[in-house]
């Protein structure tokens, strides 16, 4: 089965305090025999533009298996904010957007997060929201009135609501049929209630933290015995979603 992790770190994590290298994410992939992997920095770094320059050539070096994620602070000002977008976007060829509501200590509801959606619409990709740890401002339900607005920006709630806040997420993708779920640390019953729910074309796979990838997968080998449908989450959901373009070197032979 072809796997893509869509929510993979580099660098050092100010909360957790974990550190990701390439080689990290590398031998985590071959071990769990993972065809691609978004890659995104860590919240709260200090020299972000730094961390998309090395997840640029990362994906130079490994194309059609690695992918960046722009993660930009919303509270710079809108030239520069759209400065930076621009060459993750166009010179890195960036396949997403990260608004993280904890590290950027920001609500989507702000105006300040406007520059957000706006160049997702833009450029045509998804933006991918932190929710439930840092809650207000990482409430799923904050997600609602933006994806009302951008009906042409699908968003991606990271986490689905981190467990404590699932059903809400649920409720959000429930009326809004351009939010979609990615339930990394969230129990199995709450994956399988947002396929009873909501359908498995409203979920996608992500790891967040390397040493959590085997666990996530164990996760929809339990709650998603059917392997057609594991296979629409685990890779073409995201294929769809992001636009990717997995090589067919890239893809686990049964043999291997």
């Amino acid at each position: 089965m072809i796997i893509i992790d869509t929510h993979m770190h580099l660098g050092t994590s100010r909360f957790s305090g974990v550190t990701t290298t390439e080689d990290d994410i590398l031998q985590a992939m071959e071990r769990h025999r993972v065809a691609a992997g978004l890659i995104m920095p860590q919240p709260t770094l200090e020299d972000v533009p730094a961390v998309h320059r090395s997840i640029a050539r990362f994906a130079a070096a490994h194309p059609g298996r690695i992918y960046g994620i722009a993660s930009i602070d919303p509270w710079l000002e809108a030239a520069e904010y759209r400065r930076q977008m621009a060459v993750c976007m166009e010179d890195y060829g960036f396949v997403a957007i990260k608004l993280h509501p904890l590290g950027h200590n920001i609500s989507p509801l702000s105006s300040y997060c406007d520059k957000v959606y706006e160049a997702a619409a833009f450029y045509g990709v998804p933006v991918i929201v932190h929710t439930g740890l840092g809650a207000p401002n990482a409430l799923p339900a904050l997600v609602i009135e933006p994806a009302r607005r951008f009906p042409q920006v699908t968003f991606i709630l990271a986490h689905a609501g981190f467990a404590v806040y699932t059903d809400e997420a649920i409720v959000a993708a429930g009326v809004c049929g351009n939010i979609v779920l990615e339930p990394s640390w969230c129990p199995v019953y709450a994956v399988k209630r947002m396929l009873d729910k909501l359908g498995a074309g409203r979920l996608i796979m992500g790891s967040d933290h390397l040493d959590n990838l085997p666990v996530e997968l164990a996760k929809y080998q339990s709650a998603v015995p059917n392997e057609e449908v594991r296979s629409r989450i685990l890779y073409h959901n995201p294929q769809q979603l992001f636009k990717l373009q997995v090589p067919a070197s890239a893809i686990p032979h049964a043999s291997s």
